[in-house]
This record gives structure tokens, sequence and C-alpha cells, in this order.
């Protein structure tokens, strides 16, 4: 369907008692949606006093007066449909849980918990965690409120790309308002959306203010304004979509809005927009003066209260007395009086439960990782036999010569030898056979077949519903993959180079990395996100760099950096199966570097390094690429100086192996780390850290086990330069590491 825009506001509203002849709606449901209303309305205005009492602590941004935006929209949804809420998602949060009791004790606990959270308290629904702007009950659907304006939309959009992918009927709505869509994730989220054709209704409440900021004017003299158009829904030309304008005031026209919103996406897996108009009663947060607008303003719009709107079509109707409804209206205060004491009597987390959800637990058993160790030498014997007969062999061509000295490796040691990029393409092939969950989105994934051709063929193998080629837009490609996640895909995002993940921080660290944690635990994030980094192609600073730093400082995070194609493959299949989001980093200069991968199916544990080349005089910790230059150096050292380096292959580094680098400088006394990222703040001053700080059996401390300082090597302090000599000057190469071990030994 094209674009179109229907202003509902220029229409009358059904009366309700039509609505009830024609079994659109029943009498129940619109006396539930005032308690609804009154409900949102009582807890914001309770928690209105008690922000001021310090009772809840830290910002809420107060529902109250668009409360018939959320209590019709997810009145008119279907169960197992799912809603994204923003930083002002009481009303949100509380009308799907109002759609999901049972019962009144189901209700009343409902409201129970949320007061709770707001208050900090181990019986929230996020067990305090999250609080006022992260309130979600991630079980019913609720994917939880975000503190980042427009942060939410993303996931939205990936979670209504999981229920098309899935097949189930379900849809997704979003909720943001007008805030939000002046932000990138907005642009990118809603034409991701459109050209995906997802089942998404997109809610604006546009409550005209971004903060203080007008939307599009005001009367008061030094407003600014953050759009030229007054009407949001008038951007849903840009995308190819059909938009409503609707009263946000009145509940009817929002609910009979947005059912026939998600009916035509349920139906055509197409986008819908829905702006609301309406207004919040408090300021942005408790704190706002609201001197961006005017008094006058302020009353005309009370005047068309939501409860004052529904109210009075129930009396005119005839479908309750004032009498009803002042029961109704007490029902609610008392719900909420009920909920607050609830809060206030509730015990507060136990602090030694701090660390407790920040990841999924996940062991690996011990005759795995022992299996894991043997087979991962075995690679390295085989690449050795490999490369010592490229050497050797004669032939015409080098393409002969490597065929004859693969056809050597696989008679003796039963392995294939494969490249980086090929071990890549294969580990997501077969995790995409195994498991029809497995999908894989990002920019020129499909036909392309990746810019360094780490997907190819695998549109071709497994279709464009699972190989999904997206516009360049990194915060919507990991925040869908996100929602995707916690709607039970197993999503593999490409960010094209590492140096992008800057653009999708908000999307990897806030709802990726932090969503399991803050939502007390409910949520799991299941994704994958491969990208490249380093330098090497002589591509400048905003292509090359190594940002592992960075990512290893989110807690939630796991981070993994394979040197060989043996460990690439076992690596990304173990990532893909993981139950905790991952950034699989490979390195961009090693794609055609080539080892052997056993026939049979493995996996390598996360969490556990490899050592590389055992040695008894120093110990170098390394990752990706500086594997390769660390082996090289020992070699040398070892032929020419009689130094024998022990390489200790991190693989993931976080969670990091620290008992694997313990146990070697227990044998070695020495330390040098390597890293292609900067030195400060980096890989690896966290790993002299952590050694010292380790403790052995005996009591005895890494440090006490170190017989000289520590040395660490990393990247030059400069941005990562295009002309091949300094690039080559910026990082650790073999003849560097082999004259500053030689001046440590």
């Amino acid at each position: 369907m094209a674009y179109s825009l229907d202003d509902r506001r220029k229409k009358p509203t059904p009366k309700i008692g039509d609505l009830i002849k024609k079994g659109v709606v029943t009498e129940a449901m619109a006396l539930d949606w005032l308690r609804t209303i009154h409900e949102i309305r009582f807890f914001e205005d309770k928690v209105y006093d008690l922000l001021g009492q310090n009772i809840i602590k830290g910002a809420s941004h107060l529902y109250a007066g668009q409360e018939a935006v959320a209590t019709g929209a997810v009145a008119a949804i279907e169960m197992g449909d799912v809603i994204g809420s923003t930083h002002r998602g009481h009303g949100h949060c509380g009308a799907m849980g109002n759609k999901y009791a049972t019962d009144a004790e189901a209700r009343q606990m409902h409201w129970n918990r949320m007061m709770a959270e707001l208050m900090g308290k181990e019986t929230g629904y996020c067990s305090g965690r999250g609080g006022s702007m992260h309130i979600a009950d991630v079980k019913i659907g609720n994917l939880g409120s975000t503190g980042i304006v427009g942060g939410n939309i993303p996931a939205a959009v990936g979670a209504a790309l999981a229920e098309k992918h899935k097949k189930t009927g379900k849809i997704a709505v979003s909720f943001f308002g007008d805030g939000s869509t002046n932000t990138g994730s907005f642009h990118e989220s809603m034409n991701m959306a459109s050209v995906l054709k997802v089942p998404l209704v997109a809610v604006i409440e546009n409550n005209l203010y971004g903060m203080s900021v007008p939307f599009c004017a005001s009367p008061v003299e030094g407003a600014g304004c953050a759009s030229n158009i007054e009407h949001i829904a008038e951007r849903a030309t840009a995308y190819g979509v059909p938009a409503m304008i609707v009263d946000g005031q009145d509940v009817v026209a929002v609910f009979l809005a947005v059912k026939e919103a998600a009916a035509h996406a349920r139906k055509n897996n197409e986008m819908v927009m829905v702006e609301a108009k309406t207004y919040r009663w408090y300021g942005h947060s408790r704190s706002d003066p609201r001197v961006y607008r005017t008094k006058e303003e302020e009353k005309e719009w009370r005047s068309r209260d939501p409860i004052i709107v529904l109210s009075d079509k129930l009396l005119e109707e005839g479908l309750a007395t004032r009498e009803q409804l002042a029961v109704i209206a007490q029902q609610a205060q008392d719900a909420i009086e009920k909920a607050t004491q609830f809060g206030l009597d509730s015990a507060w987390p136990d602090v030694a439960d701090l660390a407790r959800d920040v990841y999924v637990t996940e062991t690996y058993a011990d005759n795995v990782v022992e299996a894991e160790k043997t087979a991962a030498a075995n690679a390295m014997k085989a690449t050795a036999a490999f490369e010592a007969a490229v050497d050797t062999i004669t032939a015409k061509t080098k393409k002969e010569k490597v065929e004859l000295a693969k056809a050597q490796v696989k008679e003796a040691f039963g392995m294939d030898v494969i490249a980086i990029k090929d071990a890549i393409i294969a580990a997501q092939a077969e995790e995409m056979r195994k498991d029809p969950s497995v999908i894989i989105e990002g920019e020129d994934v499909g036909l392309y077949g990746g810019a360094y051709s780490a997907t190819k063929g695998l549109l071709e193998e497994f279709g464009a519903d699972r190989v999904i080629d997206t516009a360049i837009s990194e915060a919507a490609i990991v925040g869908a993959a996100v929602g995707a996640a916690i709607r039970g895909l197993r999503p593999i995002a490409e960010l094209m180079y590492v140096d992008f993940i800057t653009i999708s921080m908000d999307q990897l660290m806030h709802n990726g990395a932090f969503n399991r944690y803050m939502f007390g635990g409910h949520a799991k994030v299941p994704m994958v996100i491969r990208t490249e980094g380093g330098v090497g192609r002589c591509i400048a600073a905003h292509h090359s760099k190594s940002l592992e730093p960075w990512l290893v400082n989110v807690p939630g995070l796991y981070v993994v950096m394979p040197s060989t194609p043996y460990d690439a493959k076992g690596l990304l299949k173990a990532a893909i199966r993981s139950d905790n989001p991952v950034v699989y980093i490979e390195h961009k200069a090693t794609y055609g570097q080539m080892g052997a991968v056993p026939t049979e199916e493995y996996i390598i544990p996360l969490g556990v390094a490899d050592v590389k080349r055992t040695g008894k005089d120093v110990t170098i910790v390394t990752y990706s690429r500086q594997v390769m230059f660390a082996l090289a150096a020992a070699k040398e050292l070892a032929d020419k100086h009689g130094i024998d380096v022990e390489v200790v292959d991190l693989r993931t580094i976080k969670p990091l192996d620290i008992k694997t680098v313990a146990d070697s400088v227990r044998k070695t006394g020495r330390l040098v780390t390597i890293a292609e990222s900067f030195n400060m703040c980096g890989m690896g001053p966290e790993i002299v850290r952590r050694l010292i700080e380790y403790v052995y059996e005996d009591g005895r401390t890494g440090f006490d086990y170190l017989d000289a300082p520590p040395v660490n090597m990393a990247a030059a302090d400069v941005p990562p330069p295009m002309s091949e000599p300094l690039e080559n000057a910026s990082i650790p190469m073999t003849d560097t590491i082999v004259a500053r071990i030689r001046q440590m030994v």
C-alpha cells in the first residue's frame, strides 16, 4: 500500500453503544478502559508525590495526560502481540499488565510490582535494576523501555521481523514520542520496517514538546522549534506506508485507529504509523518548571482530560452513572494505595546479588574443554604441515601447489585446509542448517556476499528471508538484532567495519548488553555482531581501528577475536549458540589466511584461551592477527637467540581466561602483552592487572611470580595512518616484538 494520510480527527468518532452493537467492544471493556486510565493517573500522581518525599529516587517521566493512548492501543492489539516502550513508559507497562491480569489479585499484584520497581525494591518487575525508565515485563511481550530517546524503536522493528520470520501472525507496536522522530534511529528504523515489510504499528505520542523544545511552534517568546512540519504522520510519505492522525485524548478513537492499523500490519506485513495528538500534564520531569508553554494552553488541554472525555461518553450514552464512575475511580485509587504500601513494605535487593543476571551463565564440561585443547593442537600441527608442504612442493602454479599441500594434510591429518573467510561461511551455514532461528542481516550480506566475502553463497542456500540485505543503517541493524533476539531468533548482524560500531553503540550497549540485567534477568539477547577491524589494507583511520577495549568495557557483552581458520569456525559456532550477546571481530588482513580445520562437528568453548606455542622463558599474551606476528617472533627468538617463548592466544577476550595466562607466567616469570588497539586503558594493561590480582592455590599472586616488569606492546597513540610504512610502524610487528623481548631477557 502506498503512502496515505487519514486525519481521523476530522471525522466523528463512533459511539461506544454502536460499537457494542457491532460486537467491536463490550460495555465491560469500555468501563475497564476508564479504570485503567484512572489507575495510570493515580499511579503517576502518587509517583510525583513520592519523588518529592525522596521515597522514589532518580528520574521519573510521568505519563499523566496521555493515558488514553496506552490504554486504547494496548486494548486494540491481540494477546501475544508485543510492545516497545519509552522512558515515559509507566502507562504502557500499566496497560499491558492489566491486559494480561486474569483476575483481581493478578491485577493488584501487577501494580504492586510496578510501584516496587520504581522504589528500587526486589519485588519489582526488574528486581529494582531498571526503575522508572526501564520498567518491563518481557514475559508478556513488553520489550521494555529505554532511557535514550528513540532508542527503543529499532528493537521493535527487530521484534516485528522475528514474528514475521516465525510466522506467528503477531505484530509489534512501538510507542515513542515526538522528540524521537528527529533522531537518526527513528529514520533508520522506519525505513527498515518499510523496506523489510514487517508487521509494525508505530504509535507516535505527540505531546508537542521534546523536553522543552516545541515540535513545531509555540507562542512563548524564545521557545525553539524542532521541526518545520506540524504533523509527524506526514513523514510516512518518505517510507511509502499508510498513516493516521488521531485524537490522543479519546481512548475510543485511539482504540479504533490502532485496531485498524494492527489488522493492516498483521494481514499485509506492512508498517502503519499512527500519530496521537496528546499532552503531558506534568513537565518532562519533576524539576521541569514548564516555562516553555502557557497556562492557557495547559488549561485548554486539561479540559480534554482522557478521564473527562471517556466519562462524558459513558454518561451521555447511558452506559454508566456518576455513582458507577465514582466507584471505578475509587477502585483505581485503592489499587494504587495498596501498591504503594506493598512497595514500602518490600525488601531492598540483596547487595550480594549485585552482579546477578549480567550474563546468562554458560559452562562447558571439562571433557569438552580438554578435547578442544587436543583438537586445537592438532589443527596447529596440520597447519604447520600445510605451510611446510607449500614451501617444498614443486608445481607449475601456486594454486596447484596449494591444492597438493591440502591433499597431503587431508591424508595425514584428516583435516581440510581453508581460508578464514571460508571458515566463517562454513560456521554460519552449519548453524543455519541446524537451527531455523538463525538469520543474518546487514549491509551487502546477500547477493554481494559480504564486503569481505564472509557470507558468500548463503543467500543462494537459505534465501532472502534468512540472509537479509539492509540499508546503511548501523543503529537499526544492531537494534533490530536485539529485538529479534529477545523474541526468540538468533540473529547474526554484520557491520562492515568495527569503526562503524560507534554509530550503533547505543543499541549495542544500552539494549543489547544491558537489557538482561535491567529487566531483572528475564530477558535473553542471543545475538552475534560480526565485524572486522585492524590495519593492514591502507584504508586509514575510519576503517582501520581496533576498538575491542571499548567493547570489553561494556558489562553484558562477550567479545571474541579469532586468529586462525580453526578458531574462526569453532568460536563463531559457539557464539551463535550462546545466549549472551557476542561481538565477534575478525581481522581484515586475515580473511585469506589458510589453516586446518576438522571435518567433523566442533565448537570452541567461549572464554578458553589456547597455548599456540609452549615455552619456558617469556609468555606472550595476544589475540587476532597479532598471534601470527607473535608466533613468527617466537620462532626467530628461538632460532637466532635461544629464547624460548610461550604464545597464549586469548581467542575470547571477554570473558578472559586469566587462569591460562597465570599458569604460563608462573612457568616463565615474564609477561609481554601484544594488541593492535591503543595501549591507554587497553587490553594489555587489563591483562596485567588481572594477572597481578590472580591468586594461585598456594596463596601467592601473579605479581609474586613475575621476575621482570610486564611489557605492554600496542598501537601507537595516533589515528591509524593510510601510508603503508606508517601503518606498519603504528602497530607491533615481528621485528619490534623480537627487539623488545631481547631487551627484556
